[in-house]
């Protein structure tokens, strides 16, 4: 096992343990989905330092798009700002715009990862991909979510095995995976 699949299989027993820590304590299934993007990029952040010889632009568009996210994020945005102001931005459009801006640079992350290692599986993957990704957007199908990163995850693992950020799906999949679960657990 390469150090890549070490971290990430760290990642998600973690979040797992909590998750049933929590259980143990309260009785009650609950993960911490908050802080999901939080240790994705963290877990991004050690890809990148590892592998900093073998960085491409896919790379850091790919970053670019967690990073966003990860502002977005509701345990970030409630640490740094207030109550009052929270409210006011989400009146607007200002998360929707980041939420679009983040999955324009993902697209545009795999679009490059594709044509810069020369990867040669179906544009008609990227658009099914597309497709559960914006499904998963919505409230009546937001279980199709962990399917985009699942497909990604397989069609990176077979025609991309010797690139070590292709785990970074499985650890999107996971989290997204418990995402859903912990939400139907709890409706």
């Amino acid at each position: 096992m390469i150090k890549e699949e070490k971290l990430v299989s760290i990642a998600i027993l973690t979040m797992f343990l909590y998750a049933l820590g929590l259980f143990l304590d309260t009785r009650f299934f609950l993960l911490p989905f908050p802080i999901f993007d939080l240790v994705f990029f963290l877990v991004f952040v050690q890809f990148i330092f590892w592998n900093k010889k073998s960085l491409k632009a896919y790379v850091w568009i790919y970053f670019a798009s967690v990073f966003i996210k990860l502002f977005y994020n509701p345990l970030v945005l409630g640490s740094l700002f207030g109550h009052n102001d929270l409210q006011n931005w989400d009146q607007g459009m200002f998360f929707d715009v980041l939420k679009l801006l983040a999955i324009f640079f993902l697209l545009l992350g795999i679009l490059l990862w594709r044509i810069q290692r020369s990867l040669s599986f179906s544009i008609f993957y990227l658009i099914i991909f597309v497709l559960f990704l914006f499904l998963g957007l919505t409230e009546s199908f937001f279980w199709i979510s962990p399917f985009a990163p699942l497909l990604l995850a397989f069609i990176f693992w077979k025609y991309d095995l010797d690139n070590p950020f292709r785990y970074l799906w499985i650890l999107q999949t996971v989290f997204d995976a418990f995402t859903v679960g912990m939400l139907f657990y709890s409706s």
